[in-house]
């Protein structure tokens, strides 16, 4: 190796412990997104959600804050399960989140969907700026 070359290390424990905790807080904020419940949120699911928000459904359709408070507003919660989470930094306060979400309803089939979140951080406070869902087949996942 020449003199004075970037040597690649692993990162220390703390910014490890540090992603793993912030991964598991991303991942309880996308559970209650998902399951509409905001109980557990001071200000509710509305405070999650970026003012300039957009998603692309798994369905194609294009949300923009106002729709999707209206329809996180509207109907009972769901059943929905997260697999595969990950989240990847891609900035100081901006992190990649993808996972599978897996919904069900009594006497319909499951629908999965793979989805990946763009979470940026507003002071103390992380909230979703974009979502995309596309819709999963039944195929066992491969690896990313």
């Amino acid at each position: 190796m020449a003199s004075g070359s970037a040597v690649d290390s692993d990162p220390p424990s703390s910014t490890i412990r540090a992603m793993s905790e912030l991964a598991e807080r991303l991942h309880s904020l996308e559970i209650a997104l998902a399951r509409r419940d905001g109980t557990a949120i001071p200000g509710g699911l509305a405070a999650l959600i970026d003012d300039d928000f957009a998603e692309i459904g798994a369905s194609g359709r294009r949300w923009d804050r106002a729709a999707i408070l209206d329809l996180l507003g509207s109907g009972p919660a769901e059943d929905v399960a997260i697999e595969l989470f990950a989240a990847a930094p891609l900035g100081d306060d901006v992190v990649l989140v993808t996972y599978r979400s897996v919904a069900s309803a009594p006497g319909l089939p499951a629908r999965s969907a793979w989805r990946s979140s763009v979470w940026i951080r507003r002071g103390d406070d992380w909230r979703i700026r974009f979502h995309q869902g596309t819709p999963a087949t039944e195929d066992p996942p491969a690896p990313l």
